[in-house]
C-alpha cells in the first residue's frame, strides 16, 4: 500500500524533479529508479561500449515447431537460419522489449505467444538487455538509434534470405516503440509497426526520424497506456489508441509512478490478437476501428479512445 501522505506530495515531488531534469522511471518489474534525463551526446567511452555490446544483441526464432524453447539466429550466419525452423513464406513477426528488460519479459512473451497461437508464423524476440540493462536511463534512451540500426541489419540479412517486408510486422514496447520504428525506417516497406506506449522521456521533443513516427512502415498503430508519463501523448502513428481517456488503467491502483498503466499496453495488445472480441475504439468524430488484432484494421486511421475491463480478459468488444 502506497503511504497516503507519499500520494498528496507526488505532484509536487514531480514539479520540482522536472525543473531538475530528473524524472521517477519504474522498470518493468515495477521498481522506481530516479533517472537524470541527460541529453548530452555519449562520451568517447560509452560510444565503445555500445559498439561492443550491439554484438549481444540476440535474435531468437519460436515457432509452432517451437514455441516454448527458441532458436538462435545470427547476423550473417545463413546456417543459423537453414537448420532453424525458419520459414520465409510465413508471416514474421519481430517484437523487442524497453529499457532494464529483456527478450523473455511479458512485453515479449505474451507478445510472441499470442501470434503462435493464432498464426502458423515466425515470431522472432530481440533482446538488446545488456545495453538496456543500465540504471542511466538517459545513456539507453540514446543507444536506441545504434540499436536500432542492428535491427535492420538482420531483418537485411533475412531479406536476402527470402524474407518479403510486406510480411513483416514489428512490435515494440516503450523505448523498443522507438527501435521498431526506426528499423523499419531503415528496412523500408515494412507492412506493420505497432508501438506499444512508446517512451516519452527523451523522445517527446523529437520529429520522425528521431522516433517511431507514421512514416517509417505502410501501417504504424501506437497503443497509448500511460500518455504524459512514461508513454507519449502525442499522435504518433498511422494510427493511435488512447486507452480509458488517460494514462490511470482500470485495476492499476496506486500506481503512482505507473509501471502498470505502461505495461498494459502489451497486455491489451496482446490479447487483441487472440481475443476475437477485441478492442473498438472510437474517434472525435464518431468513427470507429479496433485496436490491434493479427493484422491491423484497414479502416484505423487517426485518433482514437477505446475502454476495458480492469482486468483479463479486458476486451469488452
Amino acid at each position: 500500500m502506497v503511504n497516503a501522505s507519499l500520494v498528496l506530495l507526488y505532484p509536487t515531488l514531480l514539479s520540482v524533479l522536472s525543473q531538475s531534469n530528473y524524472m521517477i522511471f519504474p522498470n518493468e518489474e515495477g521498481v522506481p529508479h530516479l533517472v537524470l534525463l541527460d541529453e548530452t551526446e555519449l562520451s568517447a567511452e560509452e560510444v565503445n561500449t555500445l559498439s561492443t555490446d550491439l554484438d549481444t544483441i540476440t535474435f531468437t526464432l519460436f515457432t509452432r515447431y517451437n514455441p516454448k524453447k527458441g532458436q538462435l539466429l545470427k547476423l550473417n550466419d545463413v546456417n543459423s537460419i537453414r537448420n532453424s525452423d525458419w520459414d520465409a513464406k510465413k508471416p514474421t513477426i519481430i517484437v523487442t522489449h524497453g529499457w532494464n528488460s529483456a527478450g523473455s519479459s511479458e512485453s515479449c512473451t505474451l507478445v510472441r505467444n499470442a501470434f503462435i497461437e493464432v498464426w502458423n508464423s515466425n515470431v522472432i524476440v530481440v533482446d538488446w538487455s545488456k545495453i538496456a540493462d543500465n540504471v542511466v536511463y538517459s545513456s539507453v534512451a540514446k543507444s536506441v538509434p545504434s540499436v536500432a540500426d542492428h535491427v535492420a541489419a538482420f531483418v537485411n540479412f533475412l531479406r536476402s534470405n527470402g524474407l518479403k517486408t510486406t510480411n513483416l510486422k514489428i512490435v515494440g514496447h516503450s523505448l523498443g516503440a522507438h527501435i521498431a520504428g526506426l528499423s523499419a525506417r531503415k528496412v523500408g516497406n515494412v507492412a506493420e509497426v505497432i508501438a506499444l506506449d512508446p517512451a516519452k522521456p527523451m523522445f517527446e521533443k523529437k520529429g520522425p526520424g528521431g522516433r517511431v513516427d507514421k512514416t517509417d512502415a505502410q501501417n504504424v498503430q501506437a497503443v497509448h497506456t500511460c500518455p504524459g508519463l512514461l508513454g507519449l501523448d502525442i499522435s504518433i502513428g498511422t494510427s493511435d489508441f488512447f486507452a480509458n481517456d488517460g494514462r490511470h488503467q482500470p485495476g492499476c491502483a496506486n500506481d503512482m509512478f505507473g509501471s502498470c498503466a505502461h505495461g498494459r499496453s502489451y497486455q491489451y495488445y496482446s490479447e487483441s490478437v487472440t481475443n476475437s472480441k477485441g478492442f473498438l475504439g472510437t474517434a472525435n468524430n464518431g468513427a470507429q476501428a479496433y485496436m490491434g488484432g493479427p493484422t491491423l484494421d484497414p479502416k484505423a486511421k487517426g485518433t482514437y479512445n477505446f475502454k476495458t475491463r480492469s482486468s483479463p480478459p479486458f476486451a469488452l468488444g
